[in-house]
């Protein structure tokens, strides 16, 4: 037994707020998103070295109360 196909006529299923289409910049009709990239060549070098050079720290911190709780406690 065979049954015909469906047919649903298209429809939009949602739209943008009225105020929506004043907006230009960044994200498109819906505005600015949290998801937005940062143009490409970006100079965040200075922000990759800070967060680098603190994670560093923190694992050198970490390795030395390592060391000295396994010395101490041994």
């Amino acid at each position: 037994m065979k049954f015909e196909r469906e047919s649903r006529e298209a429809r939009q299923v949602s739209k943008p707020p009225p105020e929506a289409m004043q907006r230009v910049d960044g994200g498109g009709a819906w505005g600015p998103t949290q998801f937005d990239l940062p143009e490409p060549g970006g100079k965040n070098t200075q922000a990759i070295t800070i967060v680098v050079l603190i994670g560093v720290v923190i694992l050198l911190v970490l390795a030395g109360l390592w060391t000295l709780a396994y010395y101490k406690f041994l």
